[in-house]
């Protein structure tokens, strides 16, 4: 007996939670072929992983670079996230899918694409079997999973602004989209109820997705419609149920109606004054678990999010959002609005970054906030945004700070990355132009070095949060553990060395410690050497 490739002498974290273990690996014809004393086990190739550990690829749950994925220069471009120990990403988050593309939203999704990508993607497909179809003709540099937007459908439909309700003929349309969706091997639906059109739909209309995911057997995940104890999206008073809350109900009302599996998307609290809803938030998560939902969440490991410049609008702008924009009247009860809101949840627009201001007249600014750029430009603060978000088409991608924490005080996101429904995810993409997330490039290792080491859970725990967790979320069997057959996404790092280096104002820079990366048993990292052409990765049909 032969193999391939044998890592020797590491300690393994399989992935379960289970206690480190002394074990070598085998790798044959990209899978796990042998665990245990393999000494005598001869190998085409040996890797010495003596004081290290090795753990299975980690799984990137909620993920937006499904866009960045057919492009030439993807292997180069994704690098962060294989040198940060990521194996497998999980797309079409958010309700923002590149499929199904219509005569409907094809100009919509071209121009949305921007938000993600430098350039607007050339859409050749019209569904998502031929999406993934594409993606099977690209050398993919990791693993790529796709859920299907609802926000995509419903814009297929009835166009991306449409407020109205889909009528009885439109709601069997996106049926037929959803369920060939499904088919063709997405691994859930996803909700986007805090963007355009997702954040007009309504309970039934969403209770009728989770069921067709139910149908299949697969996972409903939702962007719930408010992250903050206070949003112009309800009309309920706050000081009895946090507008946050009522939405998270909501969703968690949709998935009992339809007897789903739900994902709480980004589990978040914004604004300094919203921190405090956390443990009301998470108690509403136990719960409707406790009541028999099979439900969990996600969190990225930052107190800053990235988003459009758009999402701070009320649902009732969106369709004229430009020309009330650029409207006196229209902003003077525009800034009203938002200063009460805004002083209601610890939250202003001098907590917002910009990453890529996508308008030429503004890319001065990228990487400074708000607040800063305004004054560089001799603007008011509220005429700024507003013109970056109408000069910028509504593509202006922003960092938007105090998500759970904010200069130092982190008690809310502690508290939801250390619960056991907890997974780990990065909520990020990459571009060439402007000003990076840090989570692109530290989300994993920063789990695994900062949090670990200050005590918040055991190692195995954090791996089991970024890999076996995840799995179990999608039904994964065969990714996301170490054990016999299992497919060779392997990750192999030295816990005494392992930081995250990446921070806000110096996004871009690798973290230390992880030293290989295989992708379906291919090395794809090698200490400082990343092999962008690999091609290693598989579209992973569920």
């Amino acid at each position: 007996m032969s193999c391939d490739l044998k890592l020797a002498g590491g300690q393994v974290i399989d992935g379960t939670g289970a206690p480190r273990f002394a074990a070598d690996i085998a790798l044959s014809a990209g899978r796990i072929s042998a665990i245990g004393d393999l000494e005598a086990l001869e190998a085409r190739e040996t890797l010495d992983c003596t004081g290290r550990i090795i753990a299975p690829g980690f799984i990137d749950l909620h993920s937006h670079s499904d866009w960045l994925v057919p492009g030439a220069d993807c292997g180069a471009l994704v690098e962060p996230f294989l040198r940060q120990g990521m194996t497998t990403i999980v797309g079409g988050n958010c309700g923002f899918s590149p499929a199904p593309v219509t005569d409907c939203n094809h100009d919509a999704l071209q121009s949305a694409s921007r938000l993600i990508v430098d350039n607007e993607l050339d859409l050749q497909w019209r569904n998502m079997d031929e999406f993934l179809g594409a993606l099977e003709q690209t050398p993919l540099p990791l693993n790529v999973a796709e859920l299907v937007g609802h926000g995509a459908i419903r814009a297929g439909v009835t166009g991306n602004l449409n407020p109205e309700d889909p009528t009885g003929s439109e709601l069997a349309e996106m049926e037929r989209h959803t369920r060939e969706a499904l088919d063709a091997g997405c691994v859930g639906i996803s909700t986007g109820l805090g963007y355009p059109p997702g954040i007009f739909a309504k309970p039934p209309e969403l209770t009728a997705y989770a069921q067709w995911a139910a149908d299949a057997g697969k996972l409903f995940t939702s962007h719930v419609r408010a992250y903050s104890r206070v949003s112009p999206v309800f009309q309920s008073d706050p000081a009895e149920i946090p507008h946050n809350i009522q939405a998270l109900q909501e969703v968690i009302d949709v998935a009992r109606a339809a007897d789903v599996r739900l994902q709480l998307s980004h589990l978040i609290f914004v604004g300094r004054k919203t921190w405090p809803t956390c443990e009301r938030a998470i108690a509403c998560i136990e719960e409707a678990r406790a009541g028999g939902l099979d439900v969990a969440f996600d969190a990225f490991p930052y107190t800053a999010g990235n988003t459009t410049a758009s999402v701070l609008f009320p649902p009732e702008m969106l369709p004229h959002l430009e020309s009330m924009l650029q409207s006196p009247d229209a902003m003077n009860g525009m800034r009203s609005l938002g200063n009460s809101v805004f002083s209601q949840i610890g939250f202003f627009l001098e907590d917002i970054q910009i990453m890529n201001a996508n308008a030429a007249a503004f890319e001065q600014y990228n990487g400074l906030f708000i607040g800063e750029a305004a004054k560089c430009a001799g603007l008011d603060i509220w005429e700024f945004y507003a013109r970056l978000v109408v000069d910028s088409q509504r593509n202006a991608r922003v960092l938007n700070h105090t998500y759970s924490g904010h200069d130092g005080e982190e008690d809310a996101l502690r508290s939801v990355l250390a619960h056991p429904l907890c997974s780990i995810e990065t909520d990020t993409f990459l571009t060439n132009e402007g000003h990076q997330n840090p989570a692109s490039y530290g989300t994993f290792p920063r789990v695994l070095a900062t949090y670990v080491r200050e005590g918040l859970f055991t190692l195995e725990e954090a791996v089991r949060k970024m890999t076996g967790g995840a799995a179990d979320r999608l039904g994964w069997i065969e990714r996301g553990r170490i054990h016999d057959g299992a497919a060779a996404d392997l990750v192999v790092f030295d816990p005494a060395a392992l930081a995250d280096n990446a921070t806000f104002d110096e996004p871009d820079r690798f973290p230390t410690g992880i030293e290989r990366v295989l992708v379906n048993g291919i090395q794809v990292v090698d200490h400082d050497r990343y092999d962008a052409n690999a091609g290693a990765g598989q579209v992973l049909r569920g």
